[in-house]
């Protein structure tokens, strides 16, 4: 029930804009992200001109619990929240009771007049509409950050006695406003800090109810540390102290030939590590690089004990054997990936924050010898477009009628037609007769060209009409077929067809139209559009049916349409000529591959390069997801192997851990050649097992360029049988 509520009164307040703009907490589409980096970028600007930023980190005691219920239903109520919906709400919270168990025995029940219930899907939606106006009283001298209850009160000022004024004067009225509404500070758990170039630390006065609030060098914010000049030493050094702990983790998973696959350690990698160096990560730049490369070190330090590698290993080498990209490539994807979900906002606060900050970099000593900060790289690339994106002023799920949002329409996820299935025309046409004879039959597609260009068409074969539309090349399929399905569902409404079944072959757009909107990850506009028009027909009793079927399997409707999606890429209606955020979020992984790659080219001439010669370019996977039956000590074999630094007695002799380079059995050099072809002290031969249209002789590396050939299940096998350690 409280989750039914939820959606619909948070559906009401997005739609007609309600809740404060400073709030950026439980909202769909904003995160903890945001206040980061609208804080980060107005500290930078407010450095590049030399100015003080002055901050006020507060803490609400209590905030949830100190609640009037009687004040909140008459903000309810003010806001013009339906009057049901209102009471209904209030009626959950009034009057609850509570019971306290001492040594085993309850007290006498006694009754909450106050407070939200913790762990309640209402609360936070709830605390946001308590705190809607709290904005109002102090913006007037300060900026302003929300997130729940957390609250950031700052200003930016070329002197610190006008700033600290300010804070001073906008605290007085928060003052009022707290009281007002029940609610209070914790002044010992709050603080100040002020950001500035200079080194000797201002002396400032900020107080709250005649308590004066302690001032810092640095401050914890929504789990990031930001230190007075933007060094980012602190909040690095926290990461390595917190990654230390779950590397231990990893550690006691396994070790070099025992334990779990590197295919389960990389998912925990990715997990509770990484996800830590994510985390606010694309706001860290430029920081200490000093600190940075501390940071790095932890990842090459995981990549080892994931793969098995020796401390010798090129650390370049590891993280494309283990497919994790360095972390300065990975900063720049999370920025581009981040700015993707922004940009859809023509009214970010963000936005004309970064295009202030890029206006004032190119002209400013204080940038004359640091890297730019990953978002306004962001922001460059994508003034380098071409091609309009599509905007927008609220989040596209609470421009959705709600009752469209709740409509679950007419979805075939199967039309009894596998993949390849012999005679799928045939039995197409057996079903269409059988079922759907009377039926406006109408099939969608999109293709994508070589150079990115995507096409979309919809074609009616009883008509023999046929919609075009070419979207630009940063478009994604996905966005050519749900290009195609609007523009069916809109032919279908306007001809007024009293019954349709539209065919399509995109099976990942008929699961985003058929998914619950509130909790699908992608809230495309396209999609929601689509489910608007399909609701508009079945309240007009229009009956659509949208059926999934093969591609490439000679439905005769699907092939013709299919080829009239290729025409479109040229000739096509430009109506959709825009690309949307999810096309530019998948762009991101793209300029990650490139950026890798360009990277990889350069460092193997330097290091790695034996690795480089066996994979010249970045996998699409590590060769090991792919034979996750093999054993640790085999997969670790394989890896020292392919990345050249193995314990063959050459490579140890090389290291200066052997005094001689010869093999245990005393005839040749330990070289991997010898030890697979020729020692005798292995019982068999790798040459026994080869497939005899591998040519001999041949060498180690020449094989190691087949791991995502069949011949690696040969080669594990013999690795397991000879219990190869290496």
């Amino acid at each position: 029930m409280e989750h039914m509520l939820k959606r619909r009164l948070e559906w009401f307040v997005e739609s007609k804009n309600i809740l404060a703009k400073t709030q950026y907490g439980f909202r769909k589409g904003l995160s903890t992200t945001d206040s980061i980096a609208i804080l980060t970028t107005d500290i930078r600007i407010a450095l590049s001109n030399n100015q003080f930023l002055v901050g006020v980190f507060l803490d609400i005691s209590a905030a949830y619990d100190n609640v009037l219920l009687p004040v909140l239903r008459q903000k309810l109520l003010n806001l013009s929240i339906p009057v049901r919906l209102a009471y209904f709400v209030c009626n959950l919270l009034m009057e609850r009771s509570i019971q306290v168990r001492v040594q085993g025995s309850l007290l006498e029940p006694r009754r909450v007049w106050r407070g939200l219930p913790q762990g309640s899907v209402l609360s936070p939606l709830l605390y946001s509409l308590y705190t809607y106006d709290l904005e109002l009283c102090v913006n007037s001298f300060c900026n302003v950050l929300q997130y729940a209850d957390d609250l950031v009160l700052y200003v930016s000022s070329d002197s610190l006695e006008e700033a600290t004024t300010k804070l001073n004067q906008a605290l007085l009225y928060l003052e009022d406003w707290l009281s007002d509404h029940g609610l209070s500070l914790s002044v010992g758990k709050s603080s100040a800090v002020v950001f500035t170039r200079k080194r000797s630390f201002p002396d400032v006065d900020i107080s709250f109810a005649g308590e004066q609030i302690p001032v810092c060098q640095g401050v914890k914010f929504l789990g990031i540390y930001l230190d007075k000049t933007m060094s980012g030493k602190d909040h690095l050094n926290y990461i390595v102290d917190k990654c230390e702990k779950n590397i231990n983790i990893l550690r006691s998973l396994s070790g070099v030939w025992w334990g779990s696959h590197p295919y389960s350690q990389k998912l925990v990698y990715n997990a509770i590590v990484r996800s830590i160096f994510d985390y606010g990560s694309l706001v860290l730049e430029p920081c200490n690089k000093t600190a940075l490369r501390t940071l790095d070190k932890v990842q090459y330090q995981c990549l080892r004990i994931i793969l098995g590698a020796m401390k010798s290993s090129p650390t370049n080498a590891l993280q494309v054997e283990a497919l994790d990209p360095p972390l300065d490539t990975r900063r720049s994807y999370l920025a581009d990936r981040y700015f993707s979900k922004v940009i859809q906002y023509n009214n970010h606060p963000l936005l004309p924050k970064l295009e202030l900050l890029s206006s004032i970099i190119p002209r400013n000593n204080y940038w004359f010898h640091k890297e730019h900060p990953c978002l306004i790289k962001s922001l460059q690339k994508f003034k380098a477009l071409e091609y309009k994106c599509f905007q927008t002023n609220i989040n596209p799920l609470f421009l959705t009628s709600f009752d469209s949002l709740l409509f679950k329409p007419n979805i075939m996820l199967s039309f009894g037609i596998l993949k390849d299935s012999p005679g799928a025309n045939a039995i197409f046409d057996d079903k269409i007769n059988s079922a759907y004879n009377d039926w406006l039959h109408l099939y969608t597609d999109a293709s994508k060209a070589d150079d990115g260009r995507v096409g979309a068409a919809v074609w009616a074969p009883k008509y023999s009409t046929l919609l075009s539309f070419k979207c630009p090349p940063i478009c994604t399929v996905f966005t050519g077929e749900a290009v195609a399905l609007l523009e069916a569902v809109k032919f279908i409404r306007a001809h007024n067809f009293q019954k349709t079944i539209i065919f399509s072959d995109s099976l990942s757009c008929l699961y985003a139209i058929d998914s619950n909107q509130f909790t699908s990850i992608s809230k495309s506009p396209l999609i929601l559009q689509v489910r608007e028009i399909l609701y508009d027909c079945h309240i007009n009793n229009i009956e659509v049916v949208i059926a999934w079927i093969p591609s490439h399997t000679g439905i005769r409707g699907n092939e013709v349409v299919d080829s009239f999606a290729r025409e479109a890429i040229t000739s096509g209606c430009a109506d959709h000529y825009q690309f949307y955020a999810l096309d530019l979020a998948c762009m991101a992984k793209v300029d990650l591959n490139k950026a890798w790659q360009k990277s990889w080219d350069r460092s193997k001439q330097v290091k790695g390069r034996y690795y480089g010669d066996i994979q010249p370019e970045i996998p699409s996977k590590p060769w090991f997801f792919r034979y996750r039956s093999a054993d640790k000590q085999t997969t670790s074999v394989i890896c020292r192997l392919r990345i050249g630094h193995a314990c063959t007695p050459l490579n140890l002799f090389k290291l200066k851990i052997r005094n001689s380079p010869m093999c245990d059995c005393g005839t040749e050099e330990g070289s991997t050649d010898h030890i697979f072809f020729n020692c005798p002290l292995q019982p068999i031969s790798l040459y026994d097992i080869l497939p005899s249209k591998i040519p001999r002789p041949i060498n180690m590396k020449s094989l190691l360029l087949f791991t995502n050939t069949p011949f690696i299940r040969l080669f594990c096998k013999y690795i397991h049988r000879c219990d190869i350690k290496l």
